[in-house]
């Protein structure tokens, strides 16, 4: 009769662990909509800089640790901060929108040279089946400072552009 009894137990609580456990991700997973921030790259004529501001900002994720910001990659995230913010491609945006949903445009601008590129950062938020323009950074210049600049280049452009849109989502 004891055996009966401390089987219910046992699974009652396994079934609570089980549920417990699913209701924890399901909230987590929700907190991500909220400060999930799509980036569209537009007029990236350099296929190597549009590669290198994806491969900077695309599956990311930014939040203040002790006071500093960091951007670390979403597979690494192994706690929870407040005001995270997670960065997607636009790509992954399908036609099922969801009023609120936030969008970053990032313009280039201009010729890429090995000194400094342009482009602008445009914050857009989807309502009423349209994207609005919220806010506008305007034009910005990146540049490269390294002697040997066509070996950097590249790589030195695209970490400032991810810097800019990273501060640019708690603003």
């Amino acid at each position: 009769m004891d055996y009966k009894m401390i089987g219910r137990y046992f699974t009652g609580l396994v079934i609570f662990c089980i549920v417990l456990f699913f209701a924890g991700c399901s909230g987590k997973e929700n907190g991500n909509i909220e400060n999930t921030f799509y980036i569209e790259l537009d007029n990236f004529t350099n296929d190597s800089l549009r590669q290198s501001v994806s491969d900077n900002i695309l599956g990311k994720v930014s939040y203040y640790k002790n006071e500093k910001l960091q951007v670390i990659s979403l597979n690494f995230v192994t706690e929870d901060y407040p005001d995270m913010h997670y960065f997607e491609s636009a790509e992954l945006l399908g036609k099922d929108l969801k009023p609120g949903t936030k969008k970053i445009k990032i313009t280039f601008s201009g010729e890429y040279t090995v000194d400094s590129i342009s482009y602008s950062l445009q914050k857009f938020i989807y309502n009423n089946d349209t994207w609005n323009k919220i806010s506008d950074m305007g034009f910005m210049k990146a540049t490269n400072t390294y002697k040997k600049a066509k070996q950097f280049a590249i790589k030195e452009f695209g970490k400032q552009i991810m810097n800019s849109v990273v501060l640019y989502t708690y603003n």
